[in-house]
C-alpha cells in the first residue's frame, strides 16, 4: 500500500481513510497499516514538540527580560545562565540595560555570577567587547573565573578591532595586564602598533595568520593586498570558476566558505548548488535570503540532497517556511522530505549522530505544511483527493502552494474515479508559474 505523501498530513484519520479508499491506495474497510500510522503519529508527535520548544523559548525570553529591565530581579543574575549569544545580541539591539552599558564600559564586573565568558564576543567588531576576549579578567583580576584562550588568530583579529577603533589605550592595557594574556609570537605586533600608533604591525601579522586558517584567503585572494580582517576580501573569481570547472577537489572539499564569502557571484553559487550537492554548502546558500530565493524558484529539487536539513541550518536572515512552500518544487518532494520518508539523501552515510538541529528543519516545514493544509484543504475530502491525483501526475512541478490551490481550483468533479489518471488543469499550470515567477516579499 503507498499513500500519497500529502494524505500523512490530515489531521483526521476518518479523512485519511476515505481519501486513501477513493484513490485504490486502501480496500474498503480495511485499515491503515503500520507503517503508515506510525510515520503520521510521528509527524504529529513532532508538531506537539514543536509547538512545546516554541512555548518554553517565549517563556525564557519574558524571563530574561525580566531579569534585565527590572531591578527587583537583580538579585537573581548570579544565578541566571545567559548565552554569549544573547548578550552580543542585545548589544546590536539597543537599548542596552544600564547594569549591562555599566560592565560593557569597564565599570563593573560581570553581572552574571559564575556564567562563563562568552565566546561569541570573538564575533562582533564592538572594541569593548574585544577587549573582554583580551582580558577576561578586566577589570577585576581576582574575577575567579576561566579565562577564554584565544589562539594567534583571533588574539590578532581582537588587537587590530581596537587598533582600528583607534583604541590604543586598551592595547596598552592589554600589554601590561597580569597573566601573559598574549602569546609570545603576537605580542611584538601589539607592541609595535602600540609604539607607532597604526594598524601595520597587527594587520601585517595577521596576513599569515589567515592564510594558515582560510583556504580562500590563501589560495584565491585578489593578488591586491587583501585586507585580513575584512570577510569581504578580495577574491580572484575567474581563477575560483576555473578550478570549479576542472572539478577541483580542494574547492568542492571548502564549497561552505567559497559561498559564504559576502561577495560571491551569484553564478558561482549557482554552480555549487547545482554540482556540489553537500547540505552545509545549500545551508550557507538558504541563509542568503535574495540567493535562496533565486535557487528555490529556479532548481527542482532532487532525491541526492535533502532541502529540509540545511534548512533547518540557515540563518535567521535567510529564507522562511514560507518561502519554501510557495517556491520550493516539485511539492511531492516538499512533502516527503519533511516527513522524512525514504528516497532522499538526507545524511551522510558516515554520520554517526543525528541530532535535535539536523531535524529541526522538517519539523518547521511539517507546521507550515498542516496549517496551510488546514487553511486551504480543511476536512474537504474531494479538495485532499484532487491533491493526491496531482502528486501522481508526471505534468504537475508546482511548489506545495501550488498543489493547495489547484486542488480546489479542481472542484468534486474529478474526485470519485479512480480508474484513469488525471492530466495536469489549467489552474494547477498557472498556479505553478506564477509561483516561481513571484517576486521577493
Amino acid at each position: 500500500m503507498v499513500i500519497p505523501s500529502l494524505l500523512y498530513y490530515a489531521r483526521s484519520i476518518a479523512l485519511m481513510r476515505e481519501v486513501a479508499e477513493r484513490l485504490g491506495c486502501l480496500p474498503s474497510g480495511a485499515g491503515l497499516g503500520e507503517q503508515v500510522w506510525s510515520k503520521r503519529s510521528d509527524i504529529r508527535r513532532r508538531l506537539d514538540l514543536l509547538a512545546e520548544d516554541e512555548k518554553f523559548e517565549a517563556m525564557g525570553e519574558r524571563s530574561l527580560q525580566q531579569v534585565l529591565w527590572q531591578d527587583d530581579e537583580c538579585w537573581s543574575r548570579e544565578f541566571t545562565a545567559v548565552s554569549g549569544h544573547s548578550v552580543t545580541w542585545l548589544f546590536a539591539q539597543g537599548p542596552v540595560p544600564p547594569f549591562l552599558s555599566a560592565w560593557r564600559d569597564g565599570q563593573t564586573a560581570w553581572p552574571f555570577g559564575g556564567q562563563p565568558f562568552p565566546r561569541e564576543f570573538l564575533y562582533t567588531t564592538d572594541p569593548l567587547l574585544r577587549l573582554r576576549a583580551l582580558l577576561p579578567d578586566w577589570p577585576a583580576p581576582d574575577y575567579d573565573r576561566e579565562r577564554v584562550h584565544l589562539d594567534a588568530l583571533e588574539q590578532l583579529e581582537s588587537g587590530l578591532i581596537l587598533a582600528r577603533a583607534d583604541r590604543y589605550d586598551l592595547l596598552a592595557q592589554v600589554l601590561r595586564a597580569q597573566g601573559d594574556p598574549l602569546l609570545d609570537r603576537v605580542r611584538p605586533a601589539f607592541e609595535e602598533s602600540v609604539r607607532d600608533q597604526s594598524v601595520s604591525a597587527l594587520r601585517s601579522a595577521l596576513i599569515p595568520e589567515r592564510r594558515e586558517r582560510n583556504f580562500l584567503f590563501q589560495t584565491y585572494a585578489a593578488p591586491v593586498d587583501p585586507e585580513p580582517d575584512d570577510p569581504a576580501f578580495a577574491v580572484d573569481w575567474d581563477a575560483v570558476r576555473a578550478a570549479a570547472q576542472r572539478d577541483d577537489d580542494e574547492l568542492r572539499r571548502h564549497g561552505p566558505t567559497v559561498v559564504g564569502h559576502p561577495l560571491c557571484p551569484p553564478d558561482v553559487r549557482r554552480y555549487a548548488a547545482e554540482n556540489w550537492r553537500d547540505g552545509f554548502v545549500w545551508a550557507r546558500l538558504l541563509s542568503d535570503r535574495d540567493t535562496g530565493l533565486a535557487l528555490l524558484r529556479e532548481l527542482p529539487m532532487k532525491s541526492d540532497l535533502s532541502l529540509a536539513v540545511p534548512f533547518g541550518y540557515a540563518g535567521a536572515g535567510g529564507v522562511t517556511v514560507q518561502d519554501v512552500l510557495e517556491l520550493a518544487h516539485p511539492a511531492d518532494f516538499i512533502l516527503r522530505d519533511a516527513a522524512e520518508l525514504p528516497g532522499i539523501r538526507r545524511y551522510d552515510p558516515r554520520q554517526c549522530v543525528i541530532t535535535k538541529h539536523d531535524t529541526r528543519g522538517a519539523g518547521l516545514l511539517c507546521k507550515g505544511i498542516t496549517e496551510l493544509a488546514d487553511r486551504y484543504l480543511g476536512e474537504d475530502a474531494d479538495a485532499w483527493t484532487n491533491g493526491c491525483r496531482l502528486l501522481r501526475d508526471p505534468d504537475f512541478s508546482g511548489s506545495v502552494v501550488d498543489l493547495f490551490q489547484a486542488a480546489l481550483s479542481q472542484g468534486p468533479q474529478a474526485s470519485y474515479t479512480t480508474s484513469s489518471r488525471p492530466t495536469r488543469c489549467a489552474a494547477s499550470r498557472e498556479a505553478g508559474n506564477a509561483s516561481r515567477s513571484r517576486t521577493p516579499r
